[in-house]
C-alpha cells in the first residue's frame, strides 16, 4: 500500500468539489491547523522578503518581548507550519502537489509582526496523477506516481527554503535550526492526523513509512525530525522528534515544547503516552 493509502482510514471523507479551493478548505474543517489559504491574502514573498522580512522580525520580536534570535526562530516555526504543513496535507490527502513560483506566496502580516495568514494564488500550477478529477486542467501536471510527486514536493520545498535560508541567518537563525523547522513543519502533518488515536496496527504500519517519507523530503537534513509512535492498550499517536529547539522556552513562562531535543527520548514517549487517548 502507499503512503495515502495508509493513511486514508485516518480522515475520511472528501469535499463536495474537487477543487483546489475546495481541498484547502476541506483540510482546515478537517483540523484547523492545516490553514494554507486559497488565493493572495497580502504582500508577495519576494517583496516581503527583501523589503519586509527584517522590520517583520523586529516588530514580532518587540511584541513577545525578546531577543531576535528567538523571535526569528518562533517566526519561522510559524510560517513553515502555515506553507509547508499545508502543502504536505494537500500531498497526502489529495495527491497533488502545488509549484508556485515565488511570486505565487503571500503573507498577510499583522503590525506586531505576528504571521496571519499565507496564501498561494489561484492560478498556481500542480502535479497530480492521471485519475485526478483535474487531470486535464491546464495547470495540472501528471506524473506517473506517488514517488513522482514526492520527488516535486521535495524540489519545492528545497527551493523555497534555499531562497530564505541566508535572509534568516542573518536573523541569527543558524542552519540544523532552519531546515529543522522546515522538517517539522512538514512530519506534523502525522502528529495532528493521529493526535485522537488510532488503532494500534495501523500505527505500527503507518509509522516507518511517514518517517522515510520525512526523510525522503529534506535528504541533507534527515536526521534533524523522526516521526515516533507512542502507544497505549490497542490505541497509538505520532509525535515528531526534534534534534533541534525553536527556543519557545526562552519566552516568560514557557517551557520546552513536547517535542523538544531537549527532552530526552525515553521521557518525550512517556509525555506522549500520557496524551494517546484510551
Amino acid at each position: 500500500m502507499t503512503l495515502s493509502a495508509d493513511l486514508a482510514p485516518i480522515w475520511l471523507g472528501e469535499p463536495a468539489q474537487p477543487s483546489l479551493e475546495s481541498q484547502l478548505e476541506w483540510l482546515y474543517q478537517r483540523e484547523p491547523f492545516f490553514r494554507l489559504q486559497y488565493g493572495q491574502v497580502g504582500t508577495l514573498l519576494p517583496e516581503w522578503a527583501e523589503q519586509h522580512l527584517e522590520s517583520t522580525i523586529m516588530a514580532f520580536s518587540q511584541d513577545v518581548e525578546t531577543r531576535q534570535a528567538v523571535g526569528a526562530s518562533l517566526w519561522l516555526k510559524s510560517f513553515t507550519a502555515h506553507l509547508f504543513s499545508g502543502l504536505a496535507a494537500l500531498r497526502l490527502k489529495f495527491n497533488r502537489v502545488l509549484m508556485p513560483t515565488l511570486e505565487q506566496i503571500s503573507l498577510d502580516v499583522a503590525e506586531n509582526g505576528k504571521l496571519k495568514r499565507v496564501g498561494i494564488d489561484q492560478d498556481v500550477t500542480f502535479y497530480c496523477l492521471a485519475d485526478d478529477p483535474f487531470a486535464r486542467a491546464p495547470q495540472a501536471k501528471v506524473v506517473e506516481s506517488e514517488q513522482a510527486l514526492d520527488r516535486v514536493l521535495s524540489d519545492f520545498v528545497i527551493e523555497v527554503g534555499q531562497y530564505l535560508a541566508d535572509k534568516f541567518k542573518r536573523q541569527k537563525v543558524n542552519t540544523p535550526q532552519y531546515w529543522g523547522a522546515i522538517g517539522y513543519a512538514l512530519g506534523l502533518v502525522f502528529q495532528k492526523l493521529t493526535q485522537h488515536g488510532c488503532d494500534k496496527a495501523l500505527i505500527e504500519r503507518l509509522t516507518p513509512k511517514a518517517d522515510a517519507w520525512l526523510a525522503s523530503l529534506l535528504p541533507r537534513y534527515a536526521e534533524l525530525n523522526s516521526v515516533k509512535a507512542a502507544t497505549q492498550d490497542n490505541m497509538s499517536i505520532n509525535y515528531i522528534r526534534r534534534e533541534t529547539c525553536c527556543l519557545k522556552y526562552k519566552l516568560d513562562g514557557k517551557k520546552n515544547c513536547a517535542t523538544c531535543q531537549q527532552r530526552e527520548p525515553e521521557a518525550q514517549l512517556a509525555l506522549y503516552q500520557s496524551k494517546v487517548p484510551v
